[in-house]
């Protein structure tokens, strides 16, 4: 059977991508899957908010990828041939933009509430949170009204401003997360002569850097493929992934804390510290020598250097005139 040829229209560049994306999607979710089990087994006591998070984020991805397996269905079984699919959005496409920015939301707030218990500083978490508030907003506009006036391609053309409002947004709170984790992490390295206590540092902006670049270059990318080529359906790629990412980087950070990521049985010391990123601090005092860097099964670093190393509430005090703030 000969391809399907409409005059004028490049079928492949409006179907194939929403194939890559809906594969991708299933392959982001599968992977979701396995860190919210390996998530469940490492930290069967996690705290109560991070439970309720983790759970209501993965029945938000399990919501998102039913909607995307019915519009799968409906555009390449039933649908199949039918050229007005490639002109008319599917109806489960219709909550798709809310979800993202709400996935988008979740992950980001967690971040911002873990800069402002590093910072204590009320305006840095506020500021970010509003442009993250403008993100979760403007794709709830977005899907509103293509759903009211219809679902038309031509539709989304004329909320350009809108869509590209709203993954600007979100790639802006992304990179101000991550400079205000590295600007945290960098002052504390300022007040630490210590090799292994910058050590740690450099590991933890590392980390910041590298969860923040996945989640901004997936909105980023998605931006400039719709603003460069929305006459064809290449950027769904990225639209069809971006809740997913969130999702998948946040687990990454939540599990990051386990032994068992680190290559270690939990206790043991080692001369490689992992991320502390999300460590709580729950011991009150030890004293003694330690020549090199001990990880519990939660992530607390306990760091000293034949001193006495004293850990009260979230700081670790060197000597007299060293204090390292791990969380």
């Amino acid at each position: 059977m000969p391809p399907v040829v409409i005059p004028g229209i490049n079928v492949a560049l409006l179907t194939g991508p929403l194939v890559l994306g809906y594969m991708f999607q299933f392959c982001l979710y599968g992977i979701l899957i396995v860190q919210v089990y390996l998530w469940s087994e490492a930290f069967p006591k996690e705290r109560t908010g991070i439970r309720a998070l983790v759970w209501a984020m993965f029945l938000l991805e399990s919501i998102f990828t039913l909607f995307c397996t019915i519009a799968a269905w409906n555009q390449y079984g039933p649908g199949w041939g039918d050229t007005d699919t490639l002109v008319i959005i599917d109806w489960s496409w219709e909550p798709l933009p809310a979800l993202n920015g709400v996935l988008a939301g979740v992950a980001q707030s967690f971040y911002i509430w873990r800069i402002w218990s590093l910072s204590k500083k009320l305006w840095l978490p506020v500021m970010i949170g509003l442009v993250m508030a403008t993100q979760v907003t403007v794709s709830f506009y977005y899907g509103i009204v293509v759903s009211v006036e219809g679902r038309g391609v031509d539709k989304l053309f004329a909320l350009t401003p809108e869509i590209t409002l709203w993954l600007t947004a979100t790639a802006a709170t992304d990179v101000l997360i991550t400079g205000s984790l590295v600007w945290i992490f960098s002052r504390q390295k300022q007040n630490t002569n210590f090799k292994r206590t910058s050590s740690l540092i450099n590991r933890l902006i590392r980390y910041s850097v590298e969860t923040g670049a996945v989640t901004s270059a997936g909105a980023l990318i998605e931006v400039i493929l719709w603003l460069t080529s929305h006459q064809f359906n290449i950027h769904f790629i990225f639209f069809l992934i971006l809740g997913k990412l969130y999702s998948n980087m946040l687990m990454a950070t939540l599990n990051a804390r386990a032994p068992i990521f680190r290559g270690e049985l939990s206790g043991e010391r080692s001369t490689v510290p992992s991320s502390s990123f999300w460590a709580d601090m729950n011991g009150r005092t030890a004293v003694g020598q330690v020549s090199n860097v001990k990880l519990n099964s939660r992530g607390t670093v306990n760091i000293s250097r034949t001193t006495e190393t004293l850990k009260d509430g979230d700081t670790i005090v060197m000597d007299a005139s060293a204090v390292f703030r791990i969380f």
